[in-house]
């Protein structure tokens, strides 16, 4: 190997560290633009090749991570068709200690005696099916920190919020690509640093407004929100737990939505129960439309109580009798203008933005959108609103109508 190539590899690999979050593949080539991009890609092969570093797709970008292999770690595959079961041990390749079950009760056996760090875990399986051996393995102190990946199948929307309640900690569809069964592998085992949450561990909202112009057309760019009413009086009712169960599920299925789409879509995680998207037409809109009509399908599976005092309820103004009613977790999605917020991330606009106007702003995307405020009003009499977003602020007016002469 050439000392250039060495010097190279050395470099990414320290800097990757020192961030300790996934980046981009365009983001690694800014950061080292004393290179040509070529060279970039090319140590970032190499790296991967020597199993240095590991990648993870989410939707049409890469995402890399730094591994540092400790000691070895142990692979149970619970599959009862051999065919697949072999696939997914090959799948794996060396470095792992792997062993396999063909049905629910052999599997937890194993569990007990083989004693794995990761659980690849079927769902139809004679006997006791995947759902209650992954129920089991997360509800027992001795077990509950074994990572489980469902690879399933079976209906995806309904069976995953079902292993995510049960505590699984992903889940693959079948069929799958051999390639992701060994990133995953390697990412939740060997990653280097804070341990990995694939269903949120994404780039934040500072990092898509700074690098944005990488990926798209800023100006023609669609700014989405994405948001799940109704999460926080969730959480009140069912804990900040069952909350998070919830989150990650979305999370989940609209990465899954990104990577079936031909478009190229950026998404970020705003934090608490919020998403952002990018793109550069109005693809996402039909995406975020797919995700709502799958959301509505396995909302009927989350436990739901009378949840008094909605969001809209909270703006309403001259409504002097509330009724009880149910508000039942759902989706909202709407555009908004990122201009006005991405200047605070600019220097040469803000050159001495703090930490805490930074965080204002990222609490400010959070407000309530247009169609919420609009909602509000709608049922109030006699009452004439206006309601406008302008610089990026809303803005409310509201007075008596005009008498009609």
């Amino acid at each position: 190997m050439e000392i250039d190539d060495l010097k190279i590899e050395q470099e990414l690999l320290s800097f990757l560290k020192a961030k300790d979050i996934a980046l981009e593949t365009k983001e690694i080539i800014k950061e080292f633009s004393s290179y040509s991009e070529e060279e970039v890609k090319g140590t970032l092969v190499r790296l991967k090749t020597k199993g240095k570093i590991e990648s993870r797709a989410v939707g049409k970008l890469d995402f890399w991570y730094v591994l540092e292999f400790t000691k070895p770690k142990k692979i149970l595959i619970v599959e009862d068709d051999k065919d697949i079961n072999n696939l997914i041990k090959l799948s794996l390749g060396e470095g792992y200690e792997i062993d396999s079950a063909y049905d629910g009760e052999e599997g937890l056996k194993k569990v007990n005696t083989f004693k794995p760090d990761l659980v690849f875990l079927d769902l139809m399986l004679p006997g006791i099916n995947g759902l209650d051996v992954c129920k089991k393995i997360k509800s027992a102190p001795d077990t509950k920190n074994i990572i489980v990946v469902i690879v399933s199948a079976a209906d995806a929307t309904v069976n995953r919020f079902h292993g995510i309640q049960y505590g699984a900690d992903y889940y693959i569809k079948k069929p799958f690509e051999p390639m992701e069964l060994r990133a995953l592998a390697n990412i939740f085992l060997q990653k280097s640093g804070n341990i990995f949450d694939p269903l949120v561990d994404l780039p934040d909202v500072e990092r898509l407004v700074k690098n944005i112009a990488l990926y798209l057309n800023e100006e023609n760019s669609k700014f989405i929100k994405l948001e799940i009413e109704g999460i926080d009086q969730y959480a009140e009712l069912y804990t900040e737990k069952e909350k998070n169960k919830i989150v990650r599920l979305v999370s989940q299925m609209l990465q899954d939505k990104i990577a079936d789409s031909p478009e190229k879509i950026f998404i970020s995680y705003l934090g608490d129960s919020s998403f952002l998207l990018a793109a550069e037409n109005d693809s996402a809109y039909n995406l975020l439309s797919e995700l709502d009509a799958e959301f509505r399908r396995v909302s009927t599976f989350i436990k739901q109580k009378e949840i008094r005092s909605s969001l809209f309820q909270k703006l309403e103004v001259g409504r002097k009798e509330e009724k009880d009613k149910e508000s039942p977790l759902r989706l909202l999605y709407f555009e908004i203008d990122m201009k006005v917020f991405k200047q605070q991330f600019e220097s040469k606009v803000a050159k001495d933005i703090t930490d805490e106007a930074i965080s204002a702003n990222i609490a400010a995307m959070r407000n309530y959108s247009l169609d919420q405020i609009r909602e509000c009003f709608e049922n109030s009499k006699n009452i004439d609103v206006t309601i406008k977003e302008v610089g990026g602020t809303l803005r409310i007016t509201a007075g008596k109508e005009s008498s009609k002469r």
